[in-house]
């Protein structure tokens, strides 16, 4: 079954504004939270207008579903993805209409993790990493291998991951007895007994108890350190989220950019180069040299007659077509008509001479 229309979901026109995206989901969360609405689906129609916000108010994936729908997304970001970069404006937007931190439990709520970003039921924490990497449109053209540093926790080595002061003691927890959890009968029956088991308070679940903490590690056994990973951004990326894993218990985001380029414009697989040309060579024509993306030169022709803002086509010469593929698009050259701010008394008669003919 097609996934509905993240405009029609939200109810706005394909030309909104932010503003008018921002409104319209203010007052639909509004609407179906589930804290105020108790109707069976509301809590599932708040997570489809939470959803299509995320990625309508979000320049890049709004072009990307604009262009390609919800298949593009999909072949670019995990369902973590697209919420991620609207989380802080998703909260402040339900803080304004009164539901205070609710952030943190919709985000439970949709992918089984808490507020800090670890994942439950794998049996293991797993952190988030997020570091940012700018890169060229030369580095688009022939892709890049790039060295990041990236945290990972190790054995401190003060305390050898016992979390203890070198020479002081670790007890077993007395609450307890070690056992790291307290169990209190909360209800008993003739024919049931309800047990609650909570991490013992004393302890903090450890089921032992430091007589002075560790300075370097503050008692948890363990220090972060940064390491070197070497990440591959292949030809033709766009501003994106790379997501890395299997980095110990780390998973890593890496948040490309590509950043403007100086001469040439990005228009998907093509690039467009403005040239400045004189207005006598748009007249009677001529050849103009124009830089290429790859470092080489072009000689373009340009007839008799060109008219402003005409744009010529170098096939192939422009960015490639999908990761890693030898397929590139072209370059597009628009010409654009110098006019001298000062002339010599001589060119001023000619010109004169030539409106002269033309009328």
């Amino acid at each position: 079954m097609s996934k509905q229309d993240y405009y029609e979901i939200l109810g706005v026109p394909r030309n909104a504004s932010k503003e008018e995206i921002k409104q319209a989901y203010r007052r639909l969360a509004l609407k179906y939270h589930p804290d105020r609405n108790k109707s069976p689906d509301a809590e599932e129609k708040f997570k489809l207008i939470s959803e299509a916000y995320a990625v309508l108010s979000d320049d890049e994936k709004r072009k990307i579903y604009d262009m390609y729908g919800h298949g593009g997304l999909e072949g670019r970001y995990s369902r973590e993805d697209i919420f991620r970069g609207a989380r802080m404006d998703i909260d402040e937007i339900l803080r304004d209409i009164g539901f205070g931190f609710d952030i943190d439990r919709i985000f439970e709520r949709f992918f089984g993790r808490d507020p800090f970003g670890f994942f439950r039921g794998t049996g293991k924490d797993v952190r988030e990493y997020s570091v940012n990497v700018d890169i060229t449109l030369e580095d688009v053209l022939n892709g890049k291998d790039v060295e990041i540093e990236v945290p990972t926790v190790v054995t401190c080595s003060k305390c050898r991951g016992s979390g203890a002061a070198p020479n002081t003691s670790i007890r077993r927890c007395n609450v307890c007895n070690g056992a790291g959890q307290i169990r209190r009968v909360v209800e008993q029956s003739r024919f049931s007994t309800f047990v609650s088991i909570e991490p013992c308070s004393a302890c903090r679940g450890k089921g032992s108890i430091v007589e002075r903490p560790c300075d370097t590690c503050n008692g948890s056994g363990n220090v972060n350190v940064y390491k070197k990973v070497n990440i591959h951004i292949p030809a033709g990326i766009e501003d994106s989220v790379l997501r890395l894993d299997n980095h110990d218990d780390t998973l890593i985001y890496v948040n490309l950019r590509v950043k403007e380029h100086p001469y040439f414009k990005r228009l998907d697989s093509n690039i467009l180069y403005e040239a400045k040309v004189p207005f006598t060579t748009l007249i009677l024509g001529g050849e103009i040299t124009v830089p290429l993306l790859d470092g080489g030169r072009y000689r373009l022709s340009i007839p008799r007659g060109t008219q402003p803002d005409t744009i010529f086509t170098i096939k192939g010469k422009g960015l490639p077509r999908g990761y890693e593929k030898k397929e590139r698009g072209d370059q597009l050259v628009k010409v654009q008509v110098v006019i001298p701010k000062h002339i010599s008394e001589r060119q001023r008669r000619l010109l004169e001479e030539f409106e002269e003919e033309m009328e």
